[in-house]
Parts: structure tokens; C-alpha cells; sequence
């Protein structure tokens, strides 16, 4: 009896611990990038947010596999983990002769967190789900002085 109520309080940690701390999936498309106008980005089959150059929004998701989609692009799967963040780009694949197509690229968070430095997040008018905060959720770099005995 004491181990069945053993593994229950530790099923109900587990659980615990997994609905306080979401998933996050940042989605941007940098400054030089074709998104020229306002593109939705869907995630499974409902519209989160509307994104375009120079801008970017999270997405708090419990762990799974995810699908998101940019309208007349190219989807991509993302596996999310409780407590992790993922990163996806919008890019454009082009063609001659062909208008570009958007592409949903997945990137590794050093090259993201760099590329993504310079970005506004979206209004608060451009999200359409409550996954999706209004507001930055990332904690703001705090800037640091250095002195002169610093190199």
C-alpha cells in the first residue's frame, strides 16, 4: 500500500513540475528576409500569430510533437521537451521564374539566440491564441558594465 501511494505522490510531482514549466517554441523571421507583410503561422490547425521581418513570438506548449505551418510554405515538426526551448526561422526558398516560397526551418539556439538579438516581438493585435504571450516572455539582458581592468 505504501509503495502504490509512494509512486502516485511521484507521478503527481512529475506531473506538476511538467505544467508549471511549458515548452517554448520561439518562431522569427529576420530583417532581411522576404516577410515584407504579415504571414500567419499555424501551429497544428489554429493560427497563433502573424510574423513578418524583424520580428518574432513564443509559442508555451506541454511536451510533444508539433507541426507549424506558414500559409503556401514549407511545415516543420518540432519535438518539444518540458522546461526546453526550440527555435524556428522563416526562411524563403526561391526559383526562376517563381514567386518565393516561405520554408519553416528549425535552428539551434546559439545561432538563433544571435540572429534573433535585434528583433521586436510582435504586437499584442498580431497574436491570435492564448499560447502565444502577448508580451517577451524571455528574461531581458541585463547590460554589463566593464572597467577599465577589463579586457
Amino acid at each position: 500500500m505504501q509503495f502504490t501511494v509512494m509512486i502516485a505522490v511521484g507521478l503527481a510531482t512529475t506531473v506538476a513540475l511538467s505544467a508549471g514549466d511549458p515548452a517554448r517554441i520561439y518562431v522569427y523571421a529576420q530583417r532581411d528576409t522576404a516577410a515584407r507583410s504579415w504571414l500567419p503561422i499555424s501551429c497544428g490547425s489554429a493560427v497563433v500569430a502573424d510574423l513578418k521581418q524583424g520580428t518574432f513570438f513564443a509559442i508555451n506548449l506541454t511536451s510533444g510533437q508539433y507541426e507549424l505551418f506558414v500559409k503556401d510554405g514549407v511545415p516543420v515538426s518540432v519535438d518539444v521537451h518540458s522546461g526546453e526551448e526550440s527555435f524556428v526561422r522563416l526562411d524563403w526558398e526561391y526559383e526562376i521564374g517563381r514567386p518565393p516560397v516561405p520554408v519553416l526551418v528549425k535552428v539551434g539556439q546559439t545561432e538563433a539566440r544571435s540572429e534573433m538579438k535585434y528583433l521586436s516581438y510582435v504586437g499584442a493585435k498580431r497574436v491570435h491564441s492564448s499560447l502565444v504571450p502577448k508580451t517577451d516572455p524571455s528574461s531581458p539582458v541585463q547590460p554589463k558594465l566593464r572597467t577599465r581592468d577589463q579586457q
